[in-house]
């Protein structure tokens, strides 16, 4: 663990939090505090810390970056607040979800009012903090373009979700691509753009952050699959009995004897009924057949590719903390 990045990822956070809190205010009261619920449960804020160190990587101002990146974590929450609305979910980061809380209208509604505000936050603050018009349009254009794309991404998720069929590998990755890997990748391009990079500095950032998006959301699945719920804060194999066909699980699918995959499939999606020795007779043949040290592995080389995209960059503490952010989202539990 480095002490001073992680310090430097909680002051960020604190920033962020700061800004979206003193920002979305308004009656009805509830209707904000609904949207500013999980802001509120915590959390790294990754993506907002990954658009500020981008921006510093490219000779930016952090204090410019920091109203632009609190603008991504609106829309960041806005997904997540509509995410739960459409996967029926009702516990997040260890609180009930927005619309358990606050009931499915208001869900609905913060989720709008976070993507709204998100847009007006790149807008007026983007101009308060000294940005150009040029460079406004240029942000406002690339947050339009990935929200366009992670809405394809859930749409994707969605068709998934419901086929009778098992995706393969490689269209789970575009899945992911797109719905994931969009924010993380739209997050680093934003911060180079702010900083006034050019063309070349801004596709190498975006490299950057759709490898890590494409690795967050792997060892996300696995933590979904074999987490520990008291670090989880999910019940154990909670992917297994929402029926995700995440990646853990298509490998297993594709390793496993015929018998093993049935009993696999059968407990996909069962939920409250589910079978609590089958479950865990699950996840033990998942550790046995080596599909946890597989995904990570597979993660690891998004993440080496990710930090290979910033070679071109002088050595620096922004440069540093985003190759640590890199083998953080790989080795991390939760």
């Amino acid at each position: 663990m480095n002490v001073a990045i992680e310090q430097d990822i909680r002051d960020v956070a604190r920033r962020v939090d700061e800004i979206i809190t003193s920002t979305l205010k308004g009656e009805p009261y509830i209707l904000y505090d609904a949207a500013l619920h999980y802001i509120t449960s915590g959390g790294k804020r990754l993506r907002p810390y990954m658009l500020v160190k981008c921006s510093e990587l490219c000779n930016g101002s952090a204090d410019k970056a920091l109203y632009i990146a609190s603008a991504m974590e609106m829309v960041h929450n806005f997904t997540l607040v509509h995410d739960d609305i459409m996967d029926g979910d009702e516990v997040r980061h260890g609180v009930p979800t927005v619309h358990r809380a606050y009931g499915l209208p208001y869900g609905i509604l913060a989720g709008d009012l976070l993507l709204i505000y998100a847009f007006k936050t790149v807008v007026y603050y983007g101009k308060m903090a000294g940005l150009d018009d040029s460079t406004i349009v240029r942000l406002v254009d690339v947050l339009a373009k990935y929200c366009i794309v992670l809405s394809e991404g859930q749409a994707m998720d969605m068709e998934i979700a419901s086929s009778t069929t098992i995706p393969d590998e490689e269209q789970y990755i575009a899945m992911v691509t797109k719905k994931t890997a969009s924010l993380f990748e739209a997050s680093c391009m934003m911060g180079a753009i702010t900083a006034g990079a050019d063309e070349d500095a801004v596709e190498k950032v975006a490299g950057y952050g759709r490898s890590i998006g494409i690795a967050f959301q792997l060892v996300d699945d696995l933590i979904g699959v074999v987490g520990d719920p008291k670090v989880t804060r999910k019940p154990v194999g909670n992917d297994i009995r929402e029926g995700k066909k995440t990646l853990p699980i298509l490998l297993a699918l594709n390793k496993c004897d015929d018998d093993s995959r049935g009993r696999i499939l059968s407990l996909l999606g069962s939920k409250q009924n589910i079978d609590e020795h089958e479950l865990l007779y699950t996840i033990n043949l998942m550790k046995g057949m080596g599909i946890d040290r597989e995904v990570r592995e597979m993660a690891g080389k998004y993440a080496d590719d990710a930090t290979a995209k910033l070679k071109g960059f002088k050595e620096s503490s922004a440069k540093h903390a985003l190759e640590y952010i890199a083998r953080l989202i790989v080795e991390r539990s939760a």
